[in-house]
């Protein structure tokens, strides 16, 4: 097995830029970043796509990106800080973090608003930063942070359901010749059976029916 060197799942960043607009329009803008100085020098704008909460600065027109982040050579700056530790769980990332100037914590997840984040146990916003990462925001000192995905209550409810359907199907098919059976010999055959009185009646004509 090949080990490859990796940063880990966070890393500190900073984030000058915020654009705003519609989801066609982030993968160019996303393209544009990506072969730019932007990365090398861990500068990740942030995003808000269409019906998500803007933040307290003005946001850039998400179309204008193609167009202003070649414009852009920011120097990398002194240290942001150290992520000191990280943790993986099944649906949870958590990381101790000293953070030396105001950053944004950046998790290499690809980002969706049922991602949610407490920071030393306060519950925080998190933000999509370019190309499409979770982000949060840190003030200067050691925190710690804990981003959970949690799906919408409909999702639950659907997940159970499908997971109650499972069990009746298979019921239904090993009961399914039983069924077939008692619906033949019950349903069937009263049916057949007042077909063939009727019909016998229908023969013998009213004439032949007791008088009373």
């Amino acid at each position: 097995m090949y080990q490859v060197e990796t940063t880990g799942y966070f890393d500190l960043v900073g984030s000058d830029l915020s654009f705003a607009g519609d989801a066609p329009d982030l993968y160019l803008a996303a393209s544009t970043w990506l072969v730019s100085r932007m990365p090398s020098a861990k500068k990740h704008p942030v995003v808000y796509l269409s019906g998500s909460s803007q933040g307290s600065k003005p946001a850039t027109p998400l179309t204008s990106a193609k167009d202003l982040i070649p414009t852009m050579d920011p120097p990398t700056g002194p240290s942001r800080g150290t992520v000191l530790s990280e943790k993986i769980g099944n649906d949870y990332f958590s990381a101790e973090v000293a953070v030396e100037r105001e950053s944004m914590l950046l998790l290499k997840a690809t980002y969706h608003p049922n991602w949610r984040a407490t920071v030393d146990g306060v519950e925080t916003d998190t933000v999509m930063l370019m190309p499409s990462f979770v982000g949060i925001e840190l003030s200067p000192g050691n925190h710690s942070v804990r981003i959970e995905y949690r799906p919408r209550r409909l999702r639950v409810i659907l997940l159970v359901l499908g997971l109650l359907t499972l069990p009746l199907i298979a019921v239904g098919e090993r009961q399914g010749t039983v069924i077939c059976s008692w619906f033949a010999t019950n349903v069937v055959a009263r049916i057949s059976s007042a077909k063939r009185k009727r019909s016998t009646r229908q023969k013998q004509g009213p004439w032949n029916y007791p008088r009373a």
